[in-house]
């Protein structure tokens, strides 16, 4: 399936961009038509159904994921749904407390100066919107959350445990606070056909045509990953040779277990040879330990380093 895009003036002056799929049969499909904008499919709306039936049904979420799993861009599909719905809906990013709590005030509108005219400080803006969200309903949504500082994160909780429905995003944030309360929702590598249409879809931005078999090289570089399939496809435009995955952000530390493990079989066997005791005996407690260790390592939960993986 191919993604095609084209714009269109019209009588009135104005552009349009039309935004459709070419079917295997050769029919055309539209998607979208916007004005001088392009609003990319949400291939993960059933996931975005559910955060909006928990968030209208007064719950919060924690949506978690890793880098480029389209987060950001659920929340948004979260947030236009709900405006359309009719519910006030506020969406805060990254910054300081005070840069975000203005952000959240201004949405809201509340006010964000004293009867006398001065601005008011972080803990007035907290006050004043704790004050609002008690008297209004509305909903929150907090992209990049693991950013947040854990002030911010314990007034969050504050507002939570009022029962201030929210939903927060985030790329494996800590379990403890605002975040261990929550129910959690964890975004899943995205299926092969979507992420072919997206790969598509970003060749057709940049006027590049990619053979299906290449696309097919492309596709095992992504792992399911939005971010990392426009990323290979830009790569393959700008003609680079890397071909590599992301580098992993953990050292694999086996080998220089094993190499210790071996290190102390030699001096436990030299010991021995020399019949000298104390050698022995440290040479087999140091295996011993270094044995344990190992066994604890690999019992301990893993996540992988690698994006798309």
């Amino acid at each position: 399936m191919r993604i095609k895009r084209h714009k269109k003036k019209l009588a009135d002056g104005t552009e349009k961009v039309y935004t459709y799929k070419i079917n295997s049969n050769g029919h055309r499909e539209s998607i979208v038509t916007e004005n001088n904008s392009l609003s990319p499919t949400c291939y993960r709306y059933r996931k975005k159904n559910r955060i909006v039936a928990a968030l209208i049904a007064n719950s919060s979420l924690l949506v978690v994921g890793e880098p480029g799993s389209g987060k950001s861009f659920l929340g948004r599909a979260v947030k236009q749904d709900l405006i359309e719905s009719g519910f006030i809906t506020a969406a805060i990013g990254s910054g300081t407390v005070k840069q975000i709590l203005l952000e959240l005030a201004q949405q809201l509108g509340v006010d964000t100066e004293s009867i006398e005219g001065k601005a008011l400080k972080t803990e007035e803006l907290k006050q004043a919107i704790q004050q609002w969200l008690k008297d209004n309903t509305a909903l929150i949504i907090c992209d990049n959350a693991h950013r947040l500082t854990v002030s911010l994160r314990c007034w969050l909780e504050e507002l939570h445990d009022r029962d201030r429905p929210m939903l927060l995003l985030a790329t494996y944030p800590p379990a403890k606070d605002i975040f261990i309360k929550l129910p959690r929702m964890e975004l899943e590598p995205m299926a092969e056909k979507d992420i072919r249409e997206i790969m598509y879809a970003e060749a057709s931005l940049l006027n590049f045509e990619i053979p299906r078999a290449k696309i097919a090289e492309l596709l095992a570089r992504t792992g399911g990953n939005p971010m990392l399939a426009k990323r290979v496809v830009k790569e393959e435009y700008l003609g680079l040779d890397d071909k590599a995955y992301d580098h992993t952000q953990w050292i694999d530390g086996t080998p220089f277990l094993i190499a210790a493990l071996m290190c102390l079989l030699i001096v436990k066997f030299i010991g021995r040879g020399f019949n000298n005791n104390s050698l022995y005996l440290i040479g087999g407690m140091m295996t011993v330990a270094i044995a344990i260790i190992r066994i604890l390592i690999y019992s301990l939960p893993r996540k992988s380093g690698r994006l798309g993986r």
